[in-house]
């Protein structure tokens, strides 16, 4: 009857390991859907925030490049007063409208004064001194859209 006891004895802790192995199985398969559902809700939360940094980062770009733009449309815009200044200076200086200081007069009156000991006929320094002057009003100019549009693309940039 020993056998029989401990027959009885075998099967029951055999049903009874039976059973925790089933109820750990269970609670894993539990486990294991929890964490594939807190998974994907973290994938879908990364995509989310992904896709919001890439949309954000193309319009800051889009804006950049606008931005870019219309200094450079700016800068062109720039440049063309310059040259327009610069042969306005250079037509006020031929008609009298405006005069050099007195470093460069100096000079226009020693052209004047060699002009009335020869023949006559002006030289053509004084359209020389004109054209020079536009150039330098122009070369000026151009520098300065040039400085202004670059700090504008700095300024721009940082933002």
């Amino acid at each position: 009857m020993n056998w029989l006891k401990w027959g009885l004895w075998l099967a029951s802790l055999a049903g009874v390991l039976g059973l925790l192995a089933g109820v750990f199985a269970f609670g894993h398969h539990v486990a294991a859907s929890a964490g594939k559902a807190e998974i994907a809700a973290l994938k879908a939360t990364y995509a989310e925030q992904a896709k919001a940094a890439s949309d954000a980062a193309l319009a800051r770009e889009r804006k950049q490049a606008a931005d870019f733009a219309a200094t450079a449309q700016q800068y062109e815009q720039d440049k063309a007063n310059a040259k327009a200044d610069a042969d306005r200076v250079a037509a006020d200086l031929r008609s009298g409208a405006i005069r050099l200081r007195d470093r460069w007069a100096t000079q226009v009156l020693a052209g004047q004064a060699a002009v009335a000991a020869g023949s006559g006929e002006p030289d053509a320094a004084a359209d020389d001194r004109a054209a020079s002057a536009g150039r330098i009003v122009r070369a000026a100019a151009e520098a300065d859209a040039q400085i202004r549009g670059l700090q504008d693309l700095l300024k721009k940039e940082r933002e």
